[in-house]
Order: structure tokens, then sequence, then C-alpha cells
């Protein structure tokens, strides 16, 4: 789901992951109102360490980092291109390759880690 918000906005990755995690507020909220959205940061800090492993978290942060850039930088693409096929094969780039790298990060720091 954070996944998914990030290429809303990369600041609501942090409001979803409390939402799932920490139980405060709604998805939307950390999604949409992200800069608004109160996240408690300590309260994230015990939780997710139990639920996700270091190898995981490096390979969402690989995977958030290189996804799709926000929905405003798509919409400016098809501006500029006046093509969709070009957004969405941009789109698609970015978010095939953003997964694919996240499960080779994933895969190489859990032989490490």
């Amino acid at each position: 789901m954070a996944f998914i918000a990030s290429a809303f906005a990369k600041e609501a990755v942090l409001g979803v992951l409390n939402a799932v995690f920490a139980g405060q507020g709604s998805l939307l909220a950390g999604t949409f109102e992200a800069k608004s959205f109160g996240v408690d940061s300590s309260v994230l800090a015990m939780v997710m360490p139990t639920v996700i492993s270091k190898a995981e978290a490096l390979a969402f942060l690989f995977a958030v980092s290189f996804n799709v850039p926000c929905v405003m930088a798509l919409s400016t693409t098809y501006r500029e291109t006046h093509s969709l096929k070009w957004t969405l094969r941009l789109a698609l780039f970015f978010t095939g390759s953003a997964l694919i790298l996240s499960c080779v990060i994933y895969h190489v720091a859990g032989i490490f880690l």
C-alpha cells in the first residue's frame, strides 16, 4: 500500500506506514493529507523492527526511491510529450525497474544481513 501511495507523493509513505503499523489514522488521510497528517515516529520505531527484517526494509527503500516520482511528474510528461503511450511506458518502466531492483536488493541483503 505504501509503495502505491509513493506514486502520489513520497511524503505519503510515512502516513500509510503509520496507519498500517501504528494503527493511528486512516489510510486515506495518511495518503492524501500526508503533510498535515501527524506521524508518530517513536511508535513506528518500536513496532516496525519487530515486523520487518532489515533486508525487507532496505528493499522497500529502494522500491520507493526508484518508483514513479509522482503523479504530477507523469502529468507533466504527458503535457510535454502529448503521448499517452509514452507516459504509460515511462510509468511502467519506473514501476517495473523499482520492483526488479528491490527484489535483487532483498535477495543480496538477505545473504549479508
